[in-house]
């Protein structure tokens, strides 16, 4: 079981455990906090992941749209001069 490897020192799970949150008890109550605190980083750095794509993917398309909008009043203005 998971719970019973992050309780023995020199695992594989209790190294990187004790890597993600430094000083971790040896209480599974201490173990779990540390595995909810974990999991709570790892879900709020994927939210914010999402929100920078999202938001990348919005300026892209906002950068296209100025882009051919600028485009398009050039021609305008150049087909008024000749």
């Amino acid at each position: 079981m998971l719970l019973d490897r992050l309780t023995q020192q020199g695992t594989l799970e209790r190294t990187a455990l004790d890597d993600l949150v430094p000083d971790v008890g040896t209480s599974k109550a201490a173990l779990l906090h540390a595995l909810l605190s974990v999991g709570i980083e790892a879900v709020r750095e994927h939210a914010r992941e999402s929100g920078y794509e999202a938001l990348a993917a919005q300026q892209t398309a906002e950068g296209e749209r100025e882009v051919r909008t600028t485009r398009r009043r050039q021609l305008d203005a150049w087909r008024d001069e000749t």
